[in-house]
């Protein structure tokens, strides 16, 4: 009968406040900031980076020339991004702007992006569809591709975030559509990269920093040089590229803001708790492991087309003792100088081969019973490794024989072949993190690469088009950046003289 009088209501609190703060950095130089948290709340993939770029005394006389990249905007301008606790590194990633670029943004299709991510990196890219047909002075066709004409994709450099001009007249008439770059901090725009774009160690879950009551809790943030992240509208006199000069641009005015959630002590002592426990609080989340390797280049003569000259190389990656869920190689070709053809892109660049396939072996064994040859195929490994589709213009990841022959995109247009990563998915179908992927052994990694490149295609103008180059020789060496995305582990115990933290893969 007593049950029947007892109206005690098991409630969790629910009450939590949010602490936010605008931290200035603690240590900093022209491209490299240094931010202390302090030991309150969680941190969770909320919290803010924020600067403004800015034009240095040597790009002084380039006003109103520059803008961040179109396509990824200021998060192209991250170079290396540091979660310290005490000595030990949470994540330490190098080139973490541009792996974010393909990984955060590239299942969200051009409106989108521009629409949400434009908020925070002043990203504006759209594509349209050339709907005319002729000789380039005829019709506004010629002022959009140099060797294209009706159905050829191009960039809309109207409604983006540059105009980089007439493709067919060296890029006459270009302009900043918005958020010019200036030497003033006051007529810059501010541009905000979430924590959760930097350190994979916040997406999906908190990091309780009041845990770390010992230690010294350091964000470490590294800027990359302005050519990796800012164009030029009109063209350098000197480089002859729309690539903005290497120290043109710098950042300025930067700072954290961070919110330091704050929940009711209950909750808080339950983790205490835990730490108390046997094992201890165990956190587990991703880490990009960074591999740098090169191909040289193909020999053969620049003048014989469909040569049929194939190179094979085969590169070993260091995963021992690692559980790896996905690896993602992006590849760039070296150019002495600035390219105009990779003006769209920039660092987010990966260049694609027009006949190009691998494999992978791990412990002695393929992972593909056939080498993934067929461009359809290593779009549908790329959709497993990101977990949708890859939403880019075809031409873009497509860039064989079928897709450029068709005119459906030519090099001068900055878009044919400039964003196809080929990726392995090494997930097992499981939930979480750790126990998710697959396990190394100490062998190494080995993905076995071939490619045949082709030489430069031209445009004859036969069909009422002036002439121009459809593609630019494929066959130049190539540096290749493998990122590998791995399990991590830190855990929190408690000992009679403190919390300790143990970070181990």
């Amino acid at each position: 009968m007593a049950n029947l009088f007892n109206y005690d209501v098991n409630v969790n609190p629910a009450v939590m406040d949010i602490r936010s703060e605008t931290l200035e950095p603690i240590s900093s130089s022209t491209m490299r900031y240094v931010f202390r948290l302090d030991q309150a709340g969680q941190l969770d993939a909320n919290s803010v980076l924020l600067f403004k770029p800015k034009l240095s005394n040597n790009g002084a006389n380039k006003q109103h020339n520059q803008r961040v990249n179109p396509f990824a905007g200021g998060l192209l301008a991250i170079k290396r991004a540091t979660f310290q606790v005490g000595d030990y590194i949470l994540n330490d990633i190098h080139d973490i702007g541009r792996i974010s670029t393909l990984v955060d943004m590239g299942t969200i299709n051009s409106s989108n992006a521009s629409k949400y991510n434009g908020h925070y990196f002043k990203n504006n890219f759209q594509y349209k569809v050339v709907d005319t047909w002729g000789t380039q002075a005829a019709n506004a066709g010629g002022t959009e591709t140099n060797a294209g004409g009706a159905g050829t994709i191009v960039y809309d450099r109207h409604r983006s975030g540059m105009d980089f001009g007439v493709v067919s007249n060296n890029a006459a008439h270009g302009k900043v559509n918005n958020c010019i770059i200036t030497n003033e901090e006051s007529t810059n725009h501010q541009i905000g990269i979430p924590l959760g774009n930097l350190f994979p160690c916040l997406k999906g879950q908190e990091i309780p920093l009041f845990l770390f009551q010992d230690y010294r809790i350091l964000i470490t943030v590294e800027f990359a040089s302005c050519e990796n992240w800012v164009n030029m509208a009109r063209k350098d006199t000197n480089s002859n590229s729309q690539i903005s000069i290497a120290g043109d641009v710098i950042p300025s005015e930067v700072k954290l803001q961070v919110d330091y959630i704050i929940y009711p002590s209950e909750v808080q002592n339950k983790m205490r708790e835990q730490t108390n426990a046997q094992g201890g609080l165990s956190l587990s989340f991703f880490d990009i492991i960074k591999v740098e390797k090169q191909i040289p280049a193909v020999e053969g003569a620049d003048d014989a087309p469909n040569s049929g000259l194939s190179q094979i190389v085969e590169h070993r990656i260091g995963a021992d003792n690692k559980e790896v869920h996905s690896i993602y190689m992006l590849k760039q070709l070296v150019r002495a100088n600035p390219n105009a053809d990779d003006r769209m892109f920039l660092n987010a660049r990966c260049d694609g081969m027009n006949q190009e396939e691998y494999n992978v072996s791990i412990d002695g064994m393929d992972v593909f019973q056939e080498a993934k040859w067929s461009p359809s195929s290593q779009y549908d490994e790329t959709t497993n490794c990101l977990g949708d589709d890859m939403k880019v213009a075809r031409p873009v990841y497509f860039n064989d024989e079928n897709t450029y022959m068709s005119r459906l995109a030519d090099i001068a247009g900055g878009l044919l072949g400039k964003n196809k990563p080929l990726c392995l998915d090494l997930k097992n179908g499981n939930g979480g993190v750790v126990g998710a992927g697959r396990n190394i052994g100490a062998y190494p990694i080995i993905w076995k690469y071939q490619r045949r490149p082709t030489s430069t295609v031209v445009n004859a103008g036969t069909d009422g088009t002036a002439a121009g180059n459809i593609i630019n020789s494929l066959k130049g060496a190539m540096n290749v950046d493998y990122f590998i995305y791995c399990s991590r582990t830190a855990n929190i115990h408690s000992t009679p003289s403190g919390t300790a933290v143990m970070v181990s893969y």
